[in-house]
Parts: C-alpha cells; structure tokens; sequence
C-alpha cells in the first residue's frame, strides 16, 4: 500500500466533501461561533475563554472577539469564578442554548437524510472509521 497516495487520495476527497451539503454543515458546525456555541453547551458549569482558546486551536484574541459578538447577541454571560474571582467564566443565556439547540437540530436532520440515504451498515462503518482517526490522532 502506498499510504503517501491514499494520504493525497484522502485530501482530495475531504476537499470535495467540504462542497457536498453534509460537508457544509460540518464546516459551520465545526468553526466560530457555532463551535464556541457548541463547546458552552457541553460544558454547563461554564467555561474558561483560555480553555475555549485551547479547544477550539484559536488565539485567545479570537475568542476575545468571539464572545463579545457573542455578548452582544444576548448568547452569553461573562462572570468570575467561584473559586477564584480573578478568572473569567463564561455561561451560555438560555438565548444562547435555544440558539445552541436549534442549530444542533437542523445539522442533525441534514446528517440523518444523508446517513438514511448512505444506509445504516455504511453510516456505522463511517462512524466507527471516523472515531478510530480521533483516536490515533490524539
């Protein structure tokens, strides 16, 4: 097996996938806001903007800038820390989880038309697959 022609192989067919419908939703899910939205959903308690900065691979300058927007949208709340009023925490409004929600729900009716289309045995191996590279890559 060539595995440095599979590699470019592989490349070019994440490329073209980015322009397919399942692709785009991917793409906004997966970047700004929207991941920031996502990362605040899962971690209820509130989150660190340097946690934010380091799960998302973002400068802590873009998050900065992420969460004012975000801010001034109603979607958060910036407030110290319990344990230690020198740190930021931020929380999603109830605005922002309704907004977290419903994006969630749209992406996800997209991604089951194309699974039911793609078939339960090749939307499990996709899944299965998918998981395994996080796991080799982390």
């Amino acid at each position: 097996m060539d595995y440095m022609q599979m590699a470019g192989e592989f490349l070019r067919i994440m490329a073209e996938q980015i322009k397919s419908a399942v692709g785009r939703e991917t793409v906004k899910q997966t970047q700004g806001e929207l991941l920031a939205l996502y990362y605040l959903y899962e971690w209820d308690r509130g989150i660190f903007p340097q946690t934010l900065s380091r799960e998302m691979h973002v400068s802590s300058a873009r998050i900065a800038a992420m969460l004012r927007d975000m801010e001034e949208k109603g979607w958060i709340v910036r407030g110290t820390d319990p344990e230690n009023s020198r740190r930021i925490l931020v929380s999603l409004t109830q605005r922002g989880r309704d907004e977290a929600m419903a994006r969630r729900e749209r992406s996800v009716g997209v991604l089951a038309k194309i699974f039911e289309r793609l078939g339960s045995e090749d939307t499990g191996e996709l899944i299965r697959i998918l998981k395994r590279m996080n796991e080799i890559s982390m």
